[in-house]
């Protein structure tokens, strides 16, 4: 990547999607980019776009984050590579739905490895350059799933409450090194994942909302009014199995 006096943030999953307006709005905040997704041309044409509207430099970085090989090489451009690491935004991720006896293992495979490993792996790795720096920003994207067990999508919300375990712990380990780390935690948004994107909240709120929420203290937020108001009812009101009960009504038509 050039070398300029501007902030570097590094977007995973910025093909589409909210990882596509984390990646606008890094622009529009003067930051270079690494863009991070399996689509290189999709991402190139999105970097072109973003360097001609806003004079910053974006590097597309082609990568199916499901595969070891791939995440041990973007680990070494973050730790050594890159000539700064300011913000990591883990975004890439995938959300099969139904019932685990019904699932395809290879694509549960992928699941673990992309939402659990890759994260890790990559967080693991921004840390390690941030902490040397003293500064730095780490945006985990998790779910309003992750905060109830989900039957008929079980798998997936528990790999996106590591997410938001795993983020939270790291804020506290980090806090003291002067890093931030946050998780992020959609509700159904419209992206080529969500059942009804037209009732869905949209891309550029979640990007908004966690905008907000890094000049704040919290380790983790939820995106939306009402996708807050449910995560706290169901992890501070109601008893586990009515939880669990209405979920599975909820999402019985997935399994």
């Amino acid at each position: 990547m050039t070398v300029s006096s501007r902030p570097i943030a590094v977007v995973t999953g910025a093909s589409s999607g909210i990882g596509e307006q984390y990646a606008r709005r890094y622009a529009r905040e003067g930051f270079d980019l690494v863009l991070v997704a399996r689509s290189e041309n999709v991402l190139q044409s999105l970097a072109n776009e973003l360097a001609a509207a806003h004079g910053v430099h974006v590097e597309v970085h082609a990568a199916d984050l499901a595969d070891a090989g791939a995440v041990t090489v973007l680990v070494d451009k973050l730790t050594k590579e890159l000539p700064r690491l300011d913000h990591l935004v883990n975004c890439a991720g995938v959300a099969p739905n139904g019932d685990l006896a019904n699932a395809n293992e290879s694509a549960l495979r992928q699941m673990i490895d992309l939402n659990i490993t890759a994260l890790t792996l990559l967080t693991r790795a921004a840390i390690i350059r941030m902490r040397a720096s003293g500064t730095g920003t780490v945006v985990n994207v998790a779910s309003a799933a992750g905060y109830q067990p989900m039957p008929h999508m079980a798998a997936y919300a528990a790999s996106k409450s590591y997410v938001l375990m795993f983020t939270e712990a790291m804020y506290e380990e980090n806090r003291r090194h002067g890093l931030r780390i946050l998780a992020v935690s959609p509700g159904d948004t419209a992206t080529p994942m969500s059942a009804n994107p037209e009732k869905a909240r949209k891309p550029e709120q979640v990007v908004d909302t966690t905008w907000r929420a890094m000049s704040k203290s919290a380790p983790a937020v939820v995106d939306g009014a009402a996708n807050s108001i449910l995560t706290t009812l169901v992890t501070r009101a109601l008893p586990k199995r009515l939880g669990l009960r209405i979920a599975e009504r909820m999402f019985r038509d997935m399994a």
